[in-house]
C-alpha cells in the first residue's frame, strides 16, 4: 500500500494543478484569469434578475481577486491543498468569514468537540491543547501543529487549512510522514519484483512453469471468509460466510468498523492497497522486464541444446514450437487471472462504498469522491494495459442517485446544525461591535464595498431603530450620542451570522462534492439550464429552508415562549431572508468561477438561480407567517387574560361618570406599551401589523361585550353586570354585558377615547382607526339627538355622522339600556350631568320599538 499511497498522491496533485498548472490547484496567475472570466459571466447575464444583480455587490476585481490570490499563494503550495483552498475562496468564503472561525460542515464532529469544551469548562480544566477531539485537526484554531486525531487524520504543518483538511482525504496531502518512504517504494517497484521473476526462469529451466504459476496465483488471486453468520453448527455458517477478495489483499476484515472509521482510515488503505496491486502486476507483464542475467541464462539453456542437436541428436522443431506456444498460453492465462482478481478487488471496493454512503457525512463524501477520482486516475497510470480500466467507471460508481443522496444528507445536516445553534442562542439583539471596520463603513453604500468580516452580505446593516427623545442633543460627539452607539443593536441575534455560516459552508462543500462527482464520469439529469450548477443552488435553497423551520421550532413549549422571543424568532428569520440575494449572488459567482456553469447555458442557469431563490424566499415567508400568528396568539392570550380577570365582575351601571380610564383600560395599555417596545428587532410591516392586530382583537372584544344577544336575568336590578351563565360566553370567554346605562357607556367611552390616544402615540398611522367601530356606538347611544337620528327619514344623516354603526347593534344595546326611572330623573334633575343622553325607561320601550320595526 505504500506504493499505491504515493501513486494516489502524484495523480491527485497532477489532477489540482491541471495541465500547464492552470487548475486551481496549480499556478496563482489561473486564479486571476478564472476570477476574471466569472466577472465576464456575471456582466453578460442580463440583469433583469435577482441573483445577477446581486452577483455583482461586494465584489471588486481588481481589490478582492488580488487579496485571494496573494492569500493562496503564501498560505497553500501548488497541488490539492491549493485546490481547496482556491476553491473555497471562489465561493466568497475568506471575504465573509474570518478563517480562524470553526468549521461545522460535519456537524457530529463539530458537536462532539463543543461537549468536550463544555464538559472541560465545567471542570475547571485548562487542557485546551491537549484534549484529543474529532476535530479537522487537533490544535487547527490556534494555529499549532497536530497530531492524529480521533478520525485518523494527521496534519503536521502549520499551515493545514481546516478546509484542507474538511476537503481533501488526508492521505493525498503533502505533508504526510510516510512520504518520502512511499516515492521510494514506488520508484522501486520494477526492481521489487525481480525476485518473482528469477524464480519464474528458475521453474522454466526446470519445465515447471506451470505449477509455479498456479502456486503464485493460488497465494496471490486468493480471497478469504469473512462476516460468517451468528449460527448454531457449522454448515450454517458456512452457507453464510461472505467471500472477500480485499480482505485477502490487505489482511483486515473490511466488514468491521462504523462508517466513520471506514471513510477516515479505511477507504484510504483500501484504494492505496488496491493501486499497489496494480502497480505490481504490470511490473511482473511479460517483457516489461528485461533482466541480463535472465537473457544471459536462456542464451546458455538454447546453446546447450543446439550442441547436443549437432552431436547427432536431432530435435524436432515442432517440439521447440509447443513449448514456445505453451508458455504463451501460460502468460495469457497468468493476465487473464490478473484481471480477474482486479476486477474482483474493484468491484468489491465499488460494492462496499456504495452501501457505506449511505450513512456518510456530506464532507465524507465530497472527500471520498475526490479520493475516488484520484484512485481511477492512479489506475489508469500504473496498470493503463489492463482490460479491467474499460469498466472502471460503473465498477466504482456511487449511485446513479448520488447527487440526491448527497442532497438529503445536506439538508438533515444543516437542520441538526441550525437547532444546535438556536438552542444556544438568548434570542436577544446582538450589540453593534464598534469596531473601526463598523465605523468606516457606517455611510457607505456602493455596491462595491467589502463584505464586512463575520457579518457580510448585509448584515451590518440590519440595525435597530432608536426611538430616542427629539428634545435630546444628539450631534455626533455628544454624551448622549455616544450613549445611544453603546446601546445600538442588530435586528438579529448572535446565532444569525453561525446560521449563515454554516449554509455557505455546507453549500462549498457540496459544491466540491459535486464537481468530484463530474471528475468520476457521473452524468446528472438535466437541470433546467443550471447542469450540474442547479444542484448546487437547490442546495442552497433546502439548506436555507431547513433552516428558517430550525429556527421557528427553537422552543420545546408554547408556554415558555415571551412575546420577546418570539419576535426575535420572526426578526432572526428575517434576517436570513434579507441575505439571501446576496448568497445566491455570492454562490453563483462561484460556480462561474470553478468551471461549473457553461457559457451556453449562462441565462438557462442564472434563470434557474432566480427560481431557487423565490423558492427560498417563499420558506422563509411561510415560517415568518407563523410565527407571526404564534406571537399574535401569544399576545391575544394575555389580553384575553387580563381583560377576563378585570372585566369579570365589572359594575357597567355605574351610576355616576369617571374623569379617569377604567381600570381595565390602564392595564391594557401598559401590556401593550411594554409589548410593542419589545418589536423593534421586527421590520416595520411586520411591527404595525402587530400593532393592528392586538388593538384591533381588544376593539373587537369590547364591541362584542356590548353588542352581543344577552338573556334577560330573572334580577332586574340596576346592578346587575353581565348575562347568567344560560348566555355564551365570547372568543374570550367573557359573557356578554346584561345591563349598561348612561354613565356607564360615558365610563367607557372615555376608555375609548385613551385607547385612540394611546394608538395615535405609538407613531403608528391610522392605529386609532382600530377603535372607529367602538367609539361610534358609544357616541351614538349618547348623542342627545339619538331619537331624531334613529328615524327612517334620518337614515342618511345617521349614516354620515356614524358610519360604522348599524341598527341592529344599536336595537342590542338598547335592550341592555338600564333606563331612568322616577327617583333617578329627580335625582338627574339636579343638573348632574346634562351634556349625555339620559333616556327613561318608556324611551328605552320607544326606541327598541322603531328599531325592530325598521329591522322587520
Amino acid at each position: 500500500s505504500k506504493a499505491g499511497r504515493a501513486a494516489l498522491r502524484r495523480c491527485a496533485h497532477s489532477m489540482a494543478v491541471g495541465p500547464g498548472m492552470l487548475g486551481l490547484g496549480g499556478r496563482v496567475q489561473s486564479y486571476s484569469w478564472r476570477a476574471k472570466n466569472a466577472d465576464n459571466l456575471i456582466s453578460r447575464a442580463g440583469q433583469g434578475g435577482r441573483v445577477a444583480r446581486a452577483a455583482r455587490y461586494g465584489y471588486l476585481f481588481e481589490r478582492d481577486c488580488k487579496a485571494e490570490a496573494e492569500r493562496i499563494e503564501v498560505k497553500s503550495v501548488a497541488g490539492i491543498e491549493r485546490r481547496a483552498e482556491a476553491f473555497v475562496s471562489a465561493f466568497g468564503w475568506y471575504r465573509c468569514w474570518d478563517e480562524s472561525e470553526e468549521l461545522d460542515v460535519e456537524i457530529d464532529t463539530f458537536l462532539a468537540r463543543k461537549g468536550e469544551s463544555e464538559q472541560a469548562g465545567v471542570s475547571g480544566g485548562t487542557s485546551h491543547g491537549s484534549t484529543k477531539t474529532l476535530g479537522f485537526r487537533a490544535g487547527a484554531a490556534a494555529g499549532q501543529a497536530s497530531t492524529r486525531d480521533l478520525l485518523g487524520r494527521k496534519t503536521t504543518r502549520q499551515t493545514s487549512s481546516s478546509w484542507g483538511c474538511a476537503l481533501t482525504p488526508a492521505v493525498l496531502l503533502e505533508d504526510s510522514p510516510t512520504r518520502e518512504e512511499d516515492e521510494e517504494k514506488l520508484a522501486s517497484m520494477p526492481e521489487s519484483v525481480h525476485p518473482v521473476r528469477r524464480a519464474e526462469a528458475a521453474f522454466a529451466l526446470l519445465g515447471r512453469v506451470d505449477e509455479f504459476r498456479s502456486y503464485y496465483e493460488q497465494n496471490r488471486f486468493g480471497d478469504m471468509k469473512i462476516g460468517s453468520a451468528d449460527s448454531k453448527n457449522d454448515a450454517e455458517g458456512d452457507k453464510n460466510d461472505v467471500r472477500s477478495y480485499l480482505s485477502s489483499l490487505t489482511g483486515d476484515d473490511v466488514s468491521l468498523g462504523t462508517d466513520r472509521i471506514f471513510f477516515a482510515k479505511s477507504l484510504p488503505h483500501l484504494c492505496a492497497s488496491v493501486v499497489g496491486f496494480s502497480a505490481v502486476e504490470a511490473a511482473l507483464e511479460l517483457g516489461n522486464v528485461n533482466d541480463e542475467s535472465e537473457q544471459e541464462a536462456t542464451e546458455s539453456f538454447t546453446a546447450m541444446t543446439s550442441t547436443d542437436g549437432a552431436s547427432g541428436e536431432k530435435k524436432d522443431t515442432s517440439e521447440s514450437k509447443r513449448a514456445a506456444q505453451s508458455a504463451t498460453a501460460a502468460s495469457g492465462s497468468f493476465r487473464e487471472a490478473s484481471a480477474r482478481y482486479e476486477r474482483s478487488l474493484i468491484n468489491e471496493l465499488g460494492v462496499i462504498l456504495r452501501s457505506r454512503a449511505i450513512g456518510a457525512t456530506l464532507a465524507e463524501l465530497a472527500r471520498s469522491s475526490a479520493l475516488m477520482s484520484s484512485f481511477r486516475s492512479a489506475l489508469k497510470v500504473v496498470h493503463p494495459s489492463s482490460a479491467t480500466r474499460r469498466s472502471d467507471k460503473e465498477l466504482l460508481a456511487m449511485d446513479v442517485d448520488i447527487i440526491m443522496t448527497g442532497l438529503k444528507v445536506a439538508q438533515e445536516e444543516q437542520l441538526k446544525a441550525t437547532n444546535n445553534m438556536v438552542c444556544d442562542d438568548k434570542k436577544e439583539a446582538m450589540k453593534v461591535p464598534r469596531t473601526q471596520e463598523f465605523r468606516s463603513n457606517e455611510h457607505h453604500g456602493s455596491r462595491e464595498e467589502p463584505e464586512i468580516k463575520n457579518f457580510p452580505l448585509g448584515l451590518h446593516k440590519l440595525k435597530q431603530k432608536q426611538l430616542v427623545d427629539s428634545s435630546l442633543d444628539l450631534d455626533r460627539g455628544s454624551l448622549h450620542y455616544m450613549q445611544a452607539a453603546q446601546e445600538e443593536r442588530f435586528t438579529f441575534s448572535s446565532s444569525i451570522p453561525c446560521v449563515i455560516r454554516s449554509i455557505h459552508a455546507r453549500t462549498i462543500t457540496f459544491a466540491f462534492f459535486a464537481i468530484c462527482q463530474e471528475e468520476l464520469g457521473q452524468v446528472f439529469a438535466f437541470k433546467k439550464g443550471g447542469g450540474i450548477a442547479g444542484y448546487v443552488l437547490d442546495c442552497v435553497e433546502n439548506c436555507v429552508a431547513v433552516a428558517a423551520v430550525g429556527m421557528k421550532e427553537g422552543y420545546q413549549h408554547l408556554d415558555e415562549l415571551t412575546v420577546e422571543q418570539a419576535v426575535q424568532i420572526i426578526a432572526n428569520i428575517s434576517a436570513l431572508q434579507s441575505t439571501l440575494p446576496r448568497l445566491f449572488g455570492i454562490i453563483m459567482r462561484g460556480l462561474c468561477h470553478v468551471g461549473m456553469v457553461r457559457g451556453d447555458q449562462l441565462e438557462e442557469t442564472f434563470q434557474y438561480a432566480d427560481s431557487t431563490l423565490r423558492g427560498a424566499d417563499k420558506s422563509c415567508d411561510q415560517e415568518i407567517g407563523a410565527m407571526y400568528s404564534l406571537v399574535y396568539e401569544i399576545c391575544r392570550n394575555k389580553i384575553d387574560m387580563l381583560m377576563n380577570f378585570s372585566l369579570e365582575n365589572f359594575q357597567w351601571v355605574s351610576k355616576s361618570t369617571r374623569d379617569m380610564p377604567n381600570a381595565y383600560c390602564e392595564s391594557l395599555i401598559e401590556y401593550m406599551r411594554n409589548t410593542f417596545r419589545s418589536l423593534s428587532p421586527m421590520d416595520e410591516g411586520s411591527r404595525a401589523g402587530l400593532h393592528f392586530s392586538c388593538c384591533g382583537h381588544i376593539a373587537e372584544r369590547l364591541v362584542k361585550l356590548l353588542t352581543d344577544k344577552a338573556k334577560p336575568s330573572k334580577d332586574d336590578g340596576e346592578g346587575s353586570q353581565h348575562g347568567p351563565s344560560a348566555n355564551e360566553k365570547d372568543d374570550g370567554g367573557l359573557l356578554p354585558i346584561n345591563k349598561i346605562d348612561a354613565f356607564g357607556l360615558k365610563n367607557l367611552s372615555v376608555d375609548v377615547a385613551e385607547f385612540m390616544s394611546f394608538a395615535d402615540g405609538t407613531g403608528v398611522p391610522q392605529l386609532g382607526e382600530c377603535f372607529n367601530e367602538l367609539k361610534c356606538l358609544v357616541d351614538i347611544m349618547l348623542d342627545r339627538d339619538l331619537p331624531m337620528l334613529l328615524l327612517p327619514d334620518n337614515e342618511s344623516v345617521r349614516r354620515r355622522k356614524y358610519p360604522f354603526v348599524t341598527l341592529d347593534k344599536v336595537l342590542s344595546i338598547l335592550e341592555k339600556y338600564s333606563g331612568m326611572g322616577l327617583s333617578d330623573k329627580l335625582m338627574g334633575s339636579s343638573g348632574k350631568s346634562t351634556s349625555i343622553l339620559m333616556l327613561e325607561k318608556k324611551e328605552v320601550a320607544h326606541l327598541t320599538r322603531l328599531v325592530r320595526t325598521q329591522l322587520s
